[in-house]
């Protein structure tokens, strides 16, 4: 069980936040997965926290790679559409979170 206030594990405000810090802090290809076990989180459980900080416009989600490619020559090469026609097959893409840099007040 989480402690008062959301010390513990678990998903209170300051789980929350400390899951947003890690992002801001995470090294060069550090994952959701590889944070959520850092965290002492479950996958799913740091997936819906993140979601909740993205929907905040906190965390940018981004899919790199196109979700309906059939995965051609072309695909490879960064075309998002199939050249040929044929019907696109669904695979996976990566998805990247990365932290949202806030300005000061007062900069531009």
């Amino acid at each position: 069980m989480s402690g008062a206030g959301g010390t513990g594990g678990g998903a209170g405000p300051g789980m929350l936040r400390r899951l947003l810090r890690a992002f801001e802090e995470a090294a060069p290809g550090e994952g959701l997965a590889q944070i959520a076990d850092r965290l002492g989180l479950g996958r799913a459980e740091a997936a819906d926290m993140a979601g909740y900080w993205v929907r905040k416009g906190r965390l940018r989600r981004e899919e790199i790679g196109a979700v309906d490619c059939s995965g051609c020559f072309f695909a490879s090469r960064g075309c998002t559409t199939c050249p040929d026609g044929s019907a696109a097959v669904p695979r996976p893409s990566l998805v990247a979170l990365t932290p949202v840099r806030q300005n000061p007040k007062g900069t531009a």
